[in-house]
């Protein structure tokens, strides 16, 4: 038997933290890594198109690798979450934080956050990618505006032919518009650490994603978990 779905209120605040984080580390990530995105992909893959078009092969080769980082990462993530629950794959992304925070401190920051960062939100868009019933992730947003748009559309429509369309779930307009909301605040955040120029950019995302594991980790022992 299928675990009951979460409640609207508990995938509000998962995605929210995990829309801010994915938003924080994505954009700082493009501007410590010289144009090179921790969770875009898209991004990656058309600059890296692009790149070796124009002949800047370095930079091709620089995303190639970020693109292996990303992939090997979610497979192995993946693996665990079929082995293991999702609190483990939130356990690991706040390793990697502090890890990176080490990285950043250290001579070899570049480096260091470029193995780190396309690693940390890999783990997180195979970690947790369902709420309340609704499937999306929460490291991109194109795919979460479509997802919003749908919602939007099927519950117009539902209004105007009931007997043809049914009712959206619950969430499915709310999660992915709050997803992108989140994604862009933390967007902001790490513009505003950038312009004071903070010396500790990856400990403040700490308490959330503690907060995060103590969740998911209650719902599993609850018996209370989507996969």
């Amino acid at each position: 038997m299928s675990p009951p779905l979460m409640p609207i209120a508990v995938s509000a605040r998962r995605v929210f933290i995990l829309g801010l984080v994915a938003g924080y580390v994505d954009a700082l990530s493009f501007v410590d890594l010289g144009g090179v995105f921790a969770g875009a992909m898209t991004g990656n893959t058309t600059h890296m198109g692009a790149s070796f078009v124009q002949g800047n092969l370095a930079h091709g080769f620089l995303l190639v690798g970020a693109l292996a980082i990303f992939f090997i990462s979610a497979v192995l993530t993946s693996l665990a979450r079929l082995l293991w629950l999702p609190a483990y794959g939130v356990m690991f992304m706040t390793i990697l934080m502090v890890l990176a925070q080490v990285a950043h401190s250290s001579p070899y920051r570049y480096w260091g956050e470029f193995l780190i960062l396309p690693a940390l939100l890999a783990v997180q868009g195979e970690t947790i990618a369902k709420f309340s019933g609704t499937s999306m992730p929460t490291i991109v947003i194109t795919t979460n505006l479509l997802k919003a748009a749908s919602g939007v559309a099927t519950w117009v429509a539902a209004k105007l032919a009931p007997s043809r369309v049914g009712t959206p779930l619950s969430g499915s307009i709310l999660l992915p518009g709050l997803s992108f909301l989140s994604f862009f605040m933390g967007a902001l955040m790490a513009a505003l650490g950038l312009a004071v120029h903070g010396s500790f950019p990856f400990l403040w995302p700490l308490p959330f994603l503690g907060f995060l594991y103590w969740d998911v980790w209650k719902s599993e022992h609850d018996g209370r978990y989507e996969d």
